[in-house]
């Protein structure tokens, strides 16, 4: 090869390399590029907590008003008094679990609350109230209790409910179970439910007929037999065996509460 031939190669390889530095500016820029999105992104970040700390704690957050919806039966001034909160507090840092616990726990006829905020100034508190399973009989008057086994009210008398006479904590249980088991008609049919003990169980219906469970166990398919059993009239239905259920008596007259 030539001395021109070599010294334009040279000259090709030079130009190709780019001058000297070259590598070193755009790598340069590109790492101011990545500083300038890193305090970006710590400024957003601290911008963000700043917002959250005036909304948090600021007095434009305070709170002025309690809305209740509440169903009849319950105050809504009595759910304003259990919940606790106060003009001091502020709406976003108000505790849902604590505010819904302490209502609940203050007034056992309430069975859940949910809260919902409207910035600045407004908490809203939705209460949902217990539903009657029946009234468990207290010798002078009677205790109202749901499905979850809640003792919630006691009330003089016990209206269109079944009642309970058990003697025991373990009589009042399967006395409630037996009852949920029961279809929604047939229950609300259900004049009186007396357990002397888990093994000894019996109903009264509405129309006077009398219903011999037996014991608490298969009280699902007992009450598959019963719902079709009723539909002939009879003083007595006997499920306590319910895969050969009986009938006794034959029910002309049927009385109501």
């Amino acid at each position: 090869m030539s001395d021109a031939t070599t010294q334009l190669a040279d000259s090709t390889d030079r130009a190709e390399a780019g001058p000297p530095g070259a590598d070193a500016a755009p790598a340069a820029r590109r790492g101011s590029r990545r500083m300038s999105r890193r305090r970006v992104v710590l400024l957003g970040a601290a911008g963000l907590g700043a917002i959250a700390f005036v909304g948090w704690a600021s007095p434009a957050t305070l709170v002025e008003h309690v809305v209740v919806t509440a169903p009849r039966g319950i105050s809504e001034e009595s759910i304003r008094l259990a919940s606790g909160i106060s003009a001091t507090d502020h709406v976003p840092a108000v505790d849902e679990e604590k505010v819904r616990l302490a209502i609940m726990t203050a007034i056992p006829a309430v069975a859940d609350v949910e809260l919902s905020r409207s910035l600045p100034h407004t908490i809203r508190l939705e209460v949902t109230a217990r539903s009657p399973l029946a009234a468990v009989d207290a010798g002078k008057g009677f205790y109202v209790m749901d499905a979850e086994g809640v003792i919630y009210d006691k009330v003089s008398a016990a209206k269109r409910i079944p009642v309970i006479r058990s003697s025991t904590d373990v009589g009042r249980e399967t006395a409630r179970a037996v009852l949920l088991s029961l279809p929604e008609d047939l229950r609300r049919d259900v004049r009186r439910i007396t357990a002397r003990t888990r093994d000894d169980v019996t109903l009264v219906l509405r129309g006077g007929a009398t219903v011999r469970w037996g014991s608490a166990e298969d009280a699902a398919l007992k009450a598959r037999v019963l719902a079709g059993l009723v539909q002939v009239k009879a003083d007595v239905y006997d499920v306590s065996a319910p895969l050969l259920p009986t009938t006794s008596g034959h029910r002309t007259d049927e009385a109501s509460d």
